[in-house]
C-alpha cells in the first residue's frame, strides 16, 4: 500500500510539472508572437504617408544600403509658392501632405484643357471609386496614368495635381496671395457624377459642374 501512494504521489508531481512546463511555453510563444507582430507593424510602415512623419520632413529610401532616411522638404520657387504665408494656407483635402503648394501659373498649352476627353465616369485606379460618384476625387498619386484626363496629367507633368473642389473654393478665396487668375473657370479634381465633375469660377467664386469634355483653365497644387 506504501508503494502505490508514493507512485501516486509521484505521478501527481510530475503531473503538475508538465502542466507547470506547458504554461511557461505557452507564456513564452505569446511573447514572442506579440514581439513579431510589432516587428510586422514595424516593417510594414515605410513612413511615405506624410502624416504619419513630422510636417517637416519626407523619406527618402537608399535602396543600396535598405536604409530608410529622412529628408527636408524642398520647394521650388520656380514653380510653386514657397515659405510661410504660402505653403501653410491651403488644407489638403487628398493627404498628401497637411497643406498644398499653389503653383505659380495656369498650367498648360493650350491655356485650357478638357478634365476627361471622354464623357465617362472616372473609375479607379485613377479615382477611389468606380461609376460617376459626387464627391469622388482624381487620386494624388502621379505613378498612375492620367492620359485621358488632360487636366490631371498636365499636373503630373510639374510634379503635382488638380486641387479638389474644396481646395480650389480655398485658393479662390486666397487669390491674393497667389498671383493672377483668369475670371473665367478652372477644374478641380472632384467629380460630379459620370459626365460632369466641379469646377470653380474665379471672379466670383460660384462652384458649379460641367461636362468633363470641356476646356478650362488649370491651376496645380502639390501635396506638402
Amino acid at each position: 500500500m506504501k508503494k502505490i501512494r508514493e507512485k501516486i504521489k509521484t505521478m501527481t508531481q510530475n503531473k503538475k510539472v508538465k502542466i507547470g512546463l506547458t504554461t511557461c511555453v505557452a507564456v513564452v510563444a505569446a511573447v514572442f508572437c506579440w514581439i513579431a507582430v510589432v516587428q510586422a507593424l514595424s516593417v510594414g510602415d515605410d513612413f511615405s504617408t506624410a502624416a504619419k512623419v513630422s510636417q517637416t520632413w519626407h523619406t527618402t529610401v537608399d535602396t543600396s544600403a535598405g536604409v530608410a532616411r529622412l529628408a527636408t522638404k524642398s520647394c521650388d520657387s520656380a514653380v510653386w509658392y514657397c515659405g510661410a504665408g504660402y505653403d501653410n494656407v491651403i488644407a489638403s483635402g487628398l493627404g498628401d501632405g497637411s497643406y498644398v503648394l499653389v503653383a505659380k501659373v495656369d498650367i498648360g498649352s493650350p491655356t485650357t484643357k478638357q478634365w476627361k476627353t471622354t464623357q465617362t465616369s472616372c473609375d479607379r485606379p485613377q479615382c477611389s471609386t468606380d461609376g460617376g460618384q459626387d464627391g469622388d476625387n482624381l487620386k494624388a498619386d502621379n505613378t498612375l496614368s492620367f492620359t485621358a484626363y488632360s487636366a490631371r496629367d498636365a499636373c503630373k507633368a510639374i510634379g503635382g495635381r488638380l486641387p479638389t473642389k474644396a481646395e480650389l473654393s480655398a485658393i479662390y478665396t486666397n487669390k491674393a496671395l497667389f498671383g493672377t487668375f483668369q475670371s473665367s473657370y478652372y477644374w478641380s479634381a472632384s467629380e460630379y457624377n459620370a459626365t460632369y465633375a466641379w469646377d470653380v469660377r474665379f471672379s466670383d467664386g460660384y462652384v458649379p459642374s460641367y461636362s468633363k469634355d470641356s476646356a478650362y483653365y488649370v491651376r496645380c497644387v502639390s501635396g506638402w
